[in-house]
């Protein structure tokens, strides 16, 4: 890894033995650091705080030994406006003769080994605290050239820019969650061990950044508090490696956190996607698991993805499609729908999984056929999930993964979409009748399984969005299922008066989905 190379130059020549550090009778020349000044203004965690140089008015500690002895003095230097390092206190010199010597040097200089970095980073002092670097240079002749120190960020960095996006109107706070706060450190080698400690979280300025140590994170990341709630935003097993900048650009809508979010090498080792979002900036209020008496133990959410009772419409979402394009009900504005995202139908041009038509069929750039749309064999990239033909079992690819799933997006914990088959198991062992509730029609859903029979859901038929207008709503239900049916197309239930039955349809319109968990 290149190291970020701060310009702190040992000017000085004549440095006395760790051991005999009066000054020599031949020479009494002090060490000298200098570096460039910094432009940046200090009000919060800026986030190009140390890279480049130190800020004025910082203390370095500066560590000596002879050459193979390991027994160190430590001197503290202090930075100044004019770009200079002075030391605080006992001026360091060569030893007499040709002994050699080991020069390290660590910043903060308060760094015990043991380090922890602050839990609020909102401000300079306490980012700069957090941010552990280190410089060495070994074997070290006397000579008259100034030596330079290039220091290394032990930490991980992250950038952190929150934009209000649709429907909401401010960011409140963000702070990193699930932080192992703790390394040890050898103030002689530099090393860094395993982050420890219970994680806590890290307040952050929004448009500034924190360092936490190098470590993986699995599950919450930022938790991103807005006039309309809190949005959380989650990773899988996502490694933060010591002396690289995360930056998140990350845009917070009323429905959903949306990001397009890059890892950039800190010394320019290159760009890594971060994991789509898992999360929402409102929960399921009032949501409940019915059990309908499936034998797997699958519970039925009483109510839609989107909506805040049990007769809502909610929300409308294409298939794999985890945010909603047009929002009927925005808070603050009442019943007056909008389109989100720069969206404005639910067709194959605005589906982010269609690259191009080719005659009839779309191209499809993510669970499709290996062909195209014949020969049954599923795939997800280059990765076969089906019967290849070959007599060997391969996994059975019949549904999306949990980054595209709908429920698990906007609800998080165990809720998912329904396969076709949990939707078949609903349509053989219960009783549908369509009915009204609170003035919403829809089908009402009974468990014929012994021990259930108490048990209902009611499905409102929300209708269809197809292109720009909505269709059948108040009328027909359709609803998705989590599995293909073509490479184009996806199985759903849908129902109208008495009747209701499995089918398939494009990936493209918008349809309810009703969550189950397990």
């Amino acid at each position: 890894m290149n190291t970020k190379r701060f310009s702190y130059i040992v000017a000085a020549v004549v440095l006395a033995a760790c051991s005999r550090m009066e000054n020599p009778v031949e020479s009494n020349v002090p060490v000298a650091l200098l570096y460039s000044t910094v432009a940046a203004a200090e009000t919060k965690a800026a986030q190009n705080l140390n890279e480049g140089n130190f800020a004025s008015g910082e203390t370095v500690k500066v560590r000596i030994s002879n050459t193979g002895e390991n027994t160190w003095t430590d001197y503290n230097f202090t930075t100044s406006a004019a770009g200079a390092m002075s030391p605080a206190g006992t001026v360091p010199y060569y030893p007499a003769g040709a002994q050699n010597i080991d020069i390290v040097a660590y910043y903060p200089a308060t760094a015990g080994t043991d380090f922890t970095v602050a839990t609020d980073q909102t401000g300079d002092d306490d980012y700069k605290a957090s941010d552990l670097m280190f410089a060495s240079v070994t074997n070290q002749a006397k000579q008259a050239a100034a030596v330079e120190l290039a220091f290394t960020h032990k930490m991980a960095k992250l950038c952190v820019n929150i934009t209000a996006g649709t429907g909401v109107t401010s960011i409140t706070s963000v702070s990193i969650l699930n932080v192992k706060p703790t390394v040890s450190f050898n103030q002689a080698t530099g090393a860094v061990g395993e982050a420890s400690g219970a994680a806590t979280a890290i307040a952050v300025s929004n448009n500034g950044a924190a360092v936490i140590p190098a470590q993986t994170i699995d599950g919450g990341l930022l938790s991103i508090v807005t006039d309309k709630g809190t949005a959380t935003y989650s990773v899988t097993n996502k490694s933060f490696e010591a002396g690289k900048v995360y930056t998140m650009n990350i845009t917070v809508n009323l429905r959903s956190v949306g990001t397009t979010t890059a890892i950039t090498g800190w010394t320019g080792e290159g760009t890594v996607t971060v994991n789509p979002v898992q999360g929402t900036t409102r929960g399921p209020a009032g949501a409940v698991a019915v059990d309908m008496g499936h034998p797997d133990g699958v519970k039925w959410a009483n109510m839609n993805v989107g909506a805040t009772t049990e007769t809502g419409y909610g929300d409308y979402f294409a298939w794999g499609v985890t945010i909603p394009y047009y929002v009927e009900y925005v808070y603050g504005v009442g019943t007056t729908g909008q389109w989100i995202g720069g969206k404005t139908g639910y067709d194959w041009e605005n589906y982010p999984f269609m690259q191009s038509h080719h005659s009839y069929w779309p191209y499809i750039t993510k669970y499709t056929f290996a062909d195209g749309k014949t020969d049954g064999i599923w795939y997800d990239g280059n990765t076969f999930k089906g019967d290849k033909g070959d007599g060997v079992e391969h996994k059975d690819f019949a549904s999306y993964d949990y980054e595209d799933d709908a429920a698990r997006a906007n609800w998080g914990g165990t809720w998912r979409t329904p396969t076709e088959a949990e939707w078949t198991w609903l349509s053989e062992n219960c009783t549908w009748t369509c009915t009204t509730q609170g003035g919403v029609m829809g089908m009402l859903v009974r468990s014929n399984i012994a021990g259930y029979t108490d048990n209902t859901i009611f499905l409102p038929a929300a209708g269809i969005r197809t292109g720009g207008a909505c269709a059948q709503a108040g009328v027909e239900g359709y609803y998705w299922s989590s599995s293909l049916s073509l490479s184009y197309a996806a199985c759903y239930m849908r129902f109208f008066e008495d009747f209701y039955l499995m089918s398939a349809n494009n990936r493209s319109d918008g349809y309810s989905v009703r969550p189950v968990t397990d």
